[in-house]
C-alpha cells in the first residue's frame, strides 16, 4: 500500500509540474531568454579566461624557472603573468589591426581612384549611346522627368532616414557590447585570480552532492579539459605556422597585401581540420565542423572538434571497459 502511495504522490507532482510548465510556457521562456542573455558576459568572460590561462600558465612556468631562488619574487607570480599574458593578447590583436587596416584603406582607396581622362570618356560614350536615347524617350520630357526625380528623391529619403535609424539602433547595440566585454573582462580577471580556489569549490561540490557519479564526473572533466587545451594549442600553432609561411612567401615573391593575406590565411586556418592530435578520425571532425557551423557558425565550429572527440573517447573508453569485462566473464 505505501508502495502505491509513493509512486501516486510522484504521479500527481508529475502532472501538477506538467501543467504549470505549459500553462506558463511564454512567460517560463522570456524568464530563461532573460537569464540566457545576462549570463552570456560571464559565459563569455569564462571562456575568454580558460584561453588567456594557456597563455599564463605557459608565463607562470618560465616565471618560477627563471626566480626560484627569489620567495618574495614568486609572491607576486599571479600578477605579473596574468598582466603579460593580457599584454599578448592585446599586442596580437593591435598588430593585426595595424596590418590589416592600413591594406584595407589602400585597397578601397584604389577602387575609388578615378583620373579625369576616364571620367570624360565615360561621359562621351554616355552622351552618344544609343540604348540611353532610348530610355531617355521612354521616360519622357521635362515635366515627367522631373516628376520621376521627384519619386526617387522621395524614396531616397525615406532611405536615408532608414539608414539613420539602423545607425542609432547600432550605436546601442554597440554601447551595450562594450559594457558586455568590460563585465566579461572584469570576469575572467577574478576567475584567473582564483583559478585554484574555483578547481577546488567545484571539485568539493562534485564530491558531496554527487556521490557515487563523482569519478565519473572528473573523469569527464578532465577529458574535456585535455582536448580543448590540446586542440586550441595545436590549432593555434597550425596557424601561426601558415600564416607566417603565407606572408614570407608573398613578401619574397613582391606580391601585394602580403600582411594582410597572411593574416586571413591564420584566421582560415583556425578553423579545425585537426582531428589526429586530440584522437579523433577525420571523417568525425568532418562531421563535427558540418554540425557546428550550422548550430553556431565559425565558433559552433571551433567548439564541435573537442566536444566530438570528448565524445569519442567517452565511447571508445566504454566499449573497452565492457570488452574486458566480457572477456574476464568467458575466461
Amino acid at each position: 500500500m505505501k508502495f502505491e502511495k509513493k509512486y501516486i504522490l510522484y504521479l500527481v507532482v508529475t502532472f501538477i509540474l506538467c501543467y504549470a510548465i505549459l500553462a506558463n510556457w511564454e512567460n517560463g521562456t522570456d524568464i530563461v531568454r532573460t537569464i540566457y542573455k545576462t549570463s552570456l558576459p560571464f559565459l563569455y568572460g569564462a571562456a575568454g579566461a580558460y584561453i588567456v590561462n594557456i597563455v599564463m600558465s605557459a608565463y607562470e612556468k618560465a616565471y618560477v624557472y627563471a626566480f626560484k631562488g627569489s620567495p618574495l619574487v614568486l609572491k607576486v607570480k599571479r600578477g605579473i603573468c596574468m598582466l603579460l599574458a593580457y599584454l599578448t593578447f592585446f599586442i596580437l590583436i593591435t598588430w593585426i589591426i595595424s596590418i590589416v587596416i592600413p591594406d584595407l584603406i589602400a585597397s578601397i582607396s584604389t577602387l575609388t581612384k578615378f583620373d579625369t581622362p576616364s571620367i570624360k570618356e565615360v561621359v562621351n560614350q554616355l552622351e552618344h549611346n544609343k540604348l540611353l536615347a532610348r530610355v531617355i524617350k521612354y521616360i519622357g520630357g521635362d515635366a515627367k522627368l522631373t516628376q520621376t526625380i521627384t519619386s526617387y528623391s522621395q524614396q531616397l529619403l525615406k532611405q536615408f532616414i532608414g539608414v539613420l535609424t539602423n545607425i542609432l539602433t547600432s550605436v546601442t547595440v554597440i554601447a551595450s557590447a562594450i559594457i558586455n566585454l568590460f563585465i566579461s573582462f572584469v570576469f575572467s580577471l577574478y576567475v584567473l585570480a582564483n583559478k585554484e580556489s574555483l578547481c577546488r569549490q567545484g571539485n568539493t561540490l562534485v564530491d558531496t552532492y554527487t556521490g557515487k557519479y563523482a569519478q565519473r564526473i572528473h573523469y569527464l572533466v578532465d577529458l574535456l579539459h585535455h582536448r580543448f587545451h590540446g586542440f586550441f594549442v595545436s590549432q593555434t600553432l597550425e596557424a601561426m605556422i601558415l600564416g607566417t609561411l603565407t606572408t614570407t612567401g608573398m613578401f619574397l615573391l613582391q606580391l601585394p597585401f602580403a600582411g594582410t593575406i597572411g593574416v586571413l590565411v591564420a584566421f582560415t586556418a583556425l578553423i579545425p581540420v585537426v582531428g589526429a592530435s586530440i584522437g579523433l578520425p577525420a571523417m568525425w571532425v568532418l562531421m563535427a565542423i558540418t554540425i557546428g557551423a550550422s548550430l553556431r557558425g565559425i565558433v559552433g565550429m571551433i567548439i564541435a572538434v573537442p566536444l566530438a572527440a570528448t565524445l569519442y573517447q567517452v565511447i571508445k573508453d566504454n566499449i573497452q571497459k565492457k570488452q574486458a569485462i566480457q572477456k574476464k566473464q568467458v575466461s
